[in-house]
């Protein structure tokens, strides 16, 4: 069980690899747009503001779309053969997933205690995936997703059909089975993971004003579950989520992280 851990947390370093130049990149933007670092050059109304917020916009791809990064980068790691076919696989699916949800929510949202005509972010607990407006499952829901499609495309891409039915074989084969496995699964989402958002959004309003003891339990529950990889499943929801950010305000109570967290929540 442990080696199977460790070769999913290897797996999920993959897409972890590509954080690191754009936040050094998102960083200097930030501070090269703080008036109060470099002056009036950095005013809003400058060529060099302007010209660094594009630079920054650019900086935010990988965050902004840390779910589809994560649901492709899974596979890369975990499919036995050919990983890039189970790259598509995961993708069309997750994809799937998300209209289904969007889907349900439009049609019966108000019967799952979801009012799906709320903006995006925020309290919402929703999110645009890929320009779908569905439930922010954040990373969570796009690594259970590729888990379970990797799983699919392991066992069923090589799997021989009759000669009339071969050009369902291998991908397409896949895909039909996450198409099948998807409207269950995005049913089951939209009927519990409002229900889990507002533990979530507790366990963030307790972190926020537990002090040093919120800051320990974070702290603790992240580096613990370092060595199985499933330290992602603790920071992810709340490093993005708009309670957690209170603690970093408390501890700096600086303009640059306002900046920093405004940006990310955008």
């Amino acid at each position: 069980m442990l080696k199977l851990l460790q070769r999913f947390g290897g797996a999920m370093f993959t897409p972890v690899l590509l954080f690191p130049f754009a936040g050094i990149v998102a960083g200097i933007s930030i501070l090269l747009t703080n008036p109060q670092l470099v002056g009036s050059i950095a005013n809003s109304d400058t060529v060099w503001f302007k010209l660094w917020m594009i630079i920054q916009e650019g900086s935010w791809t990988v965050f902004r779309n840390m779910p589809i990064i994560f649901a492709i980068g899974l596979p890369i790691g975990l499919a036995k053969t050919a990983p890039a076919r189970a790259c598509l696989a995961v993708i069309v699916s997750y994809l799937t997933f998300n209209y289904f949800i969007a889907a349900i929510l439009t049609t019966w949202g108000a019967d799952f205690g979801v009012n799906f005509n709320q903006p995006i972010g925020g309290v919402s607990g929703l999110t645009n995936i890929a320009g779908i407006k569905t439930l922010d499952t954040s990373i969570i829901g796009s690594i259970f997703i590729a888990a379970i499609m990797t799983y699919v495309h392991n066992r069923y891409f090589d799997k021989k059909l009759p000669d009339y039915l071969g050009i369902f074989q291998g991908t397409a084969f896949v895909t039909i089975i996450g198409f099948i496995a998807m409207l269950p699964l995005a049913f089951l989402t939209a009927l519990v993971w409002p229900k889990v958002q507002g533990g979530i959004a507790s366990l963030q309003v307790f972190l926020s004003h537990a002090g040093a003891l919120g800051v320990w339990i974070y702290t603790f529950l992240e580096r613990i579950l370092i060595p199985t990889g499933l330290h992602h499943f603790i920071y992810g929801p709340f490093v993005l989520g708009p309670q957690s950010w209170k603690v970093v305000f408390r501890l700096t109570g600086s303009n640059i992280s306002r900046n920093l967290v405004t940006r990310l929540n955008r």
